[in-house]
């Protein structure tokens, strides 16, 4: 399968996703119950989404090869590791102090299983599977979907990675080959799925995930109007101010991408926008902190207040066209509001996305592009909520 199509298919990811073959779900066959009696929310059994369990993470990789089919990254464990010897798995594990979401711990078990370096490859997270709580093992696991532009360079740490597998994505579509295999588990008769991958037998929750990830690469993407086609000039987008004149293409622009924000824009001459072969495919806007505002939306929030007089600025608005996305336009608008706001002699700006634990991939998609642009994580606002999520603050020095 075409990377290319691969990207298609994971940049769009729902938060409602197919359910993974029936057939990979281990069922007792020694008593009338499953071994997993869990049920998801889309009915599949073998899942649930509930908060029990120690939290975890797993890095989905999805990747080219030479060919630019689509790969992905599993790890085949050693005998001597204390959960799941000898399995093949995706690299994670458990959630450590100082990981802030679900995303880091996959990246830093990554890193350490596997020596992965993100930015080399071309990293971007898109987004997730379900989560899910494993109740065999205690784990609540979450999976994060990532995609790299380029194959990246890995070793396998010798105590936990016996082998390093980089299966292609056709194993796992919903016509690829299952095999059923029985055996005692603890003491109970289990039949299960198996994919056969390189004379390795992948089953339990890495089936599962696998399977899941194969019927959404499987699935038709629900239809949309489509795009115009736009010859991306080489070189960067043009970002410049905006005018009076400009006033026509930024309101198409919103009604393709953000109408809700059209009843909030601020005036032209405080927008700045991003142009290529003369289309707008991009805006953004800063203010200072300290602004009036109306009571619905006061400065501070739980944990922190900033005062007046700190120079504190705001990236107020960021909307690129979404299949222009990862080609520099949100770099380059932030970068100039980051530099109007030094000008006005503030000395750091702030941004604020969705700070929910459950991996939505637009959420996903903001907060890794905010850290990747020299923000960092400054509090959680539980107080003033977004679309019914606790609010990250990110601070970026200026």
């Amino acid at each position: 399968m075409r990377f290319e199509l691969v990207r298609a298919r994971v940049e769009a990811l729902p938060r409602e996703l197919p359910a993974a073959p029936a057939i990979l779900t281990p069922k007792r066959l020694d008593a009338a119950e499953d071994w997993l009696p869990m049920v998801g929310t889309n009915g599949a059994p073998g899942f649930s989404l509930g908060a029990r369990g120690r939290p975890s993470a797993v890095l989905v990789l999805l990747y080219p090869d030479a060919e630019g089919q689509a790969r992905v990254l599993l790890t085949a464990r050693t005998s001597s590791v204390s959960s799941h010897a000898g399995e093949v798995s995706f690299p994670g594990g458990s959630a450590e102090a100082g990981d802030i979401d679900p995303i880091a711990t996959a990246l830093r078990e990554a890193a350490e299983e596997v020596g992965l370096d993100p930015v080399a490859c071309g990293l971007r997270v898109m987004g997730g599977l379900e989560v899910f709580a494993l109740t065999v093992s205690g784990y609540r696991i979450t999976p994060v979907v990532a995609l790299a532009d380029r194959r990246p360079v890995c070793h396998p740490a010798p105590a936990e990675v016996a082998r390093i597998i980089e299966a292609p994505v056709e194993a796992f579509l919903p016509d690829a080959p299952v095999e059923l295999e029985e055996r005692v588990i603890r003491q109970r008769l289990i039949r299960y799925g198996v994919y056969p991958i390189e004379g390795e037998r992948v089953w339990g929750a890495t089936a599962r995930m696998l399977g899941q990830l194969g019927a959404q690469l499987a699935s038709e993407p629900e239809s949309a109007p489509a795009e115009p086609e736009i010859e991306t000039p080489p070189g960067d987008p043009i970002i410049r101010p905006a005018t009076a004149l400009d006033v026509p293409a930024i309101h198409h622009f919103l009604e393709d991408v953000a109408p809700d924000l059209a009843h909030s824009l601020p005036s032209t001459s405080e927008l700045l926008l991003a142009e290529i072969a003369g289309r707008v495919v991009g805006l953004a806007s800063w203010a200072p902190w300290n602004r009036e505002r109306p009571p619905a939306n006061p400065r501070g929030f739980d944990g922190l207040s900033l005062p007046d007089d700190d120079r504190i600025a705001e990236l107020t608005l960021l909307a690129v066209t979404p299949h222009l996305r990862g080609r520099g336009i949100g770099r380059g608008l932030t970068d100039a509001a980051a530099a109007a706001a030094t000008v006005a002699g503030h000395i750091r700006m702030l941004a604020w996305t969705l700070a929910d634990a459950a991996i939505y991939p637009s959420s996903v998609a903001a907060r890794a592009f905010f850290r990747a642009n020299l923000f960092s994580d400054l509090a959680i606002d539980r107080r003033i909520q977004a679309r019914g999520e606790d609010r990250l603050i990110l601070s970026r020095s200026l």
